[in-house]
Formats: structure tokens, sequence, C-alpha cells
């Protein structure tokens, strides 16, 4: 699951240029003839790889010695790309050799919130279980604009079980913190990730979602609280949103991938957002050549339920722009980050991730031990990659 690395050197220079223009976003000719030369290249790197199949979302559970990947699955040329999906699966013991698992998860066609698309989630193991936290859309409108959240177990990491009870998680519609997006009415509640709080022993759910906030770029990070890891959850208000006063420069349409980590004494959120999906006026106030969409966001909180805000201050020497140092040049959209430390959450050992994610321009995986991030003093340095590092 890892490109040759010629290819990764090519991803690397096009993630410069845009992908696309979305409805947000006006693009200028010198952009639009950009996106002609970055769909030209990666046309010629696709008919390298003929007959693949589009796979996106990676995340990754470790129990024992074994590295178990999720990830999602749909049909190569479907409009939109994201209203199919299953979820796949594969195991490997040292993140080079995989086993294919093949299909892991369905949509459900008898429950009209999951008959169309498995969406991304995160996986946690306790007590010899293995818990799948899922998120999922309908088939037909106007579930196929709607998400939920849901749980799925197993003993095998082969075979799941729909969990039956308090599920699915969503917002309803007279929820004081959570709404549609007023741009497209698409009602963001995906990509759930689990996080026990090693302060109160409480799980803590960050999600994407949207914030009932004016204007088209309202993205946010929801959260959701339980006493046990299959729940019930209660949903809390967001940790990162726009609010009334800054919605007009808000940078997000959308906050993807959250992802969330403990080290001295605070915690630390990342997440991902598509270019063409940022506030215009937010780019042309920092420096946007670094803005791609590989660029991973970085945020801090003293509290696990926020706020969370930028990692860097504005007046610091990195302009203001909360990101992963050399996350831009990756090529890689939803960087999720998986300690090399087994025992972080006990030891606090927080030093050194593998990164992995998707290729977005060729609708495959980046899963390997090549790409590093270590962690020295964020103030400082913060997160950089290495590569090189694998087999």
């Amino acid at each position: 699951m890892q490109l040759h690395p010629f290819q990764r050197r090519i991803l690397s220079q096009l993630e410069a240029l845009p992908t696309g223009v979305s409805e947000l976003v006006k693009a200028s000719l010198v952009e639009r003839g950009q996106v002609r030369l970055g769909d030209a290249v990666t046309g010629i790197l696709r008919s390298l790889r003929p007959k693949q199949p589009m796979n996106w979302d990676p995340w990754i559970l470790k129990t024992g010695d074994v590295y178990r990947l999720f990830y999602l699955r749909g049909l190569e040329g479907q409009v939109p790309w994201w209203t199919v999906s299953n979820l796949h699966g594969a195991v490997s013991k040292d993140l080079e050799n995989w086993q294919d698992l093949g299909t892991l998860l369905k949509p459900e066609p008898n429950h009209a919130w999951e008959s169309g698309r498995i969406c991304a989630g995160c996986a946690y193991e306790e007590d010899g279980v293995l818990y799948l936290f899922y998120s999922a859309g309908g088939k037909e409108m106007p579930d196929l604009r709607n998400e939920a959240i849901a749980l799925a177990t197993s003993t095998d990491g082969i075979h799941w079980q729909r969990y039956p009870h308090g599920w699915p998680l969503i917002p309803d519609e007279q929820d004081e913190w959570y709404g549609r997006c007023n741009l497209t009415q698409h009602f963001h509640w995906r990509d759930p990730y689990l996080f026990k709080d090693p302060q109160d022993g409480r799980y803590y759910m960050f999600i994407c979602a949207s914030a009932k906030t004016p204007g088209n770029f309202q993205g946010c990070v929801g959260l959701a609280v339980s006493d046990s890891i299959a729940g019930s959850y209660e949903i809390l208000p967001p940790v990162a949103a726009p609010t009334v006063e800054t919605a007009e420069k808000w940078p997000y349409y959308h906050m993807e991938r959250p992802q969330v980590f403990y080290k001295d004494g605070r915690y630390h959120l990342f997440f991902s957002c598509f270019r063409i999906y940022l506030n215009p006026s937010w780019l042309n106030q920092v420096n946007s050549r670094k803005i791609t969409n590989s660029t991973l966001y970085w945020y801090v909180s003293d509290q696990v339920t926020g706020p969370y805000r930028p990692m860097f201050a504005d007046e610091s020497p990195r302009g203001g722009v909360a990101i992963v140092p050399g996350s831009d040049r990756v090529g890689m959209y939803g960087m999720n980050f998986l300690p090399v430390d087994d025992g972080y959450a006990s030891s606090g050992h927080l030093d050194e991730f593998i990164a992995y994610g998707w290729y977005h321009r060729l609708h495959t995986l980046g899963v390997s031990s090549a790409l590093r991030a270590s962690w020295t003093e964020p103030e400082e340095i913060g997160l950089f990659f290495r590569k090189g590092m694998g087999k």
C-alpha cells in the first residue's frame, strides 16, 4: 500500500496545484490552467495503475502484534465520488505486507439512514472486544444528504455485528449547536474519533459536523461523551466552531477526520480540509502557499471539551497558520497518526508517529512504516515528516 518513490515525488510537486473548483470558490484563469496541468499528469499516473479500485479514508487499530486496517472502497468514476462505499479491511504485522480481509461492512438497505454508503470512523479494543464506530449515509433523498454514527462489534476483526442499543447517534433538527450546511443542505455528522481521556476515564467522540451559524463556512468538530464505550453518548457543544461573530472569516467548510492526543497536559486536535472548501477571506490573510489538500491542521486545548485554538499564535513566525509542518507536500489527504509506542496512553511517551492517509489524486491508500512524524518541542519545531524509514 505504498507508491513507488518516484510517484510520491511527482505527487508532492503536484500538491501545490489546485485539484478543482467548488461552488464555494471562484478560480482564476491561472488556477484553471493549473488544474488542467495537474489533471493531465494525474491521468498519466493513473494509467500506470490500471483497473485499481477507488480506496480512501484509512484508519488503523493495533491489537497485540497485528495492525488492523479499515478503509472505504467505492466505484471509480461514480458521481459524486462519495455516494457509494463499503468498509474493507486488511491485516499486517509490519505495515508492509498485507492480508486482504475483503468487505467488513456494507450499507444496510433496511435502514434508510445507512442504505447508501459507509463513511469513515475509528476502531477501539477493550476487554477482548473490537469496537467499530462508523458513520453512514442514505441512498435516496433526503437520506442521501444525511449522515449518522453507529457502532459495530467483533471478537475476531472479520465478522461484525451492528450494535442494537442506543444507535444511531445523530442530533435532532432542533439541536441548538449542530445543523445543516447552509449551502448544500448536507447534514455533516461523520468521521467519529473515540478518545478515552486519561484524566477522567470517560469516552469522548470527536465528530466532523456543521455548526448552526450563518454563512457557507460552518465546519466544526462536534463532541459526544459516555461513561462506557458502547454508550449511551450525550451530545455536547462543539470543541472548535465558528460563532456568529467569527462566521464571516471562519476558514473551514468542514473539518474532516478529527484525531486527538493528550501530551504534556494539553489536548492536541488534528483534522483535514480540502483547499477548495476553505474560506477565500481566510486564505487571503495567511501564507496560502502552505495550504494544500494534504495540509494537516493542528489545534490545542487545556480541556478535552475545548475550546480548541490554533497551535501557533498569529504573531508567530509561522504566520498564524496552525498546520503540521511538512504536511502540505505529502500529497495525502485525511492523514492520521499511529503512535509508535504501543503503551503511550499509560506511559505518556508520545514522541513519534507513523503518518498515513490516502493519495487523493490517485484514489489509493498511503499506509506503510516509511512516513514518520516526530514530535519534539511543539512551540519550536512541531511535527515534521521523515521518509525512508521503512522497508
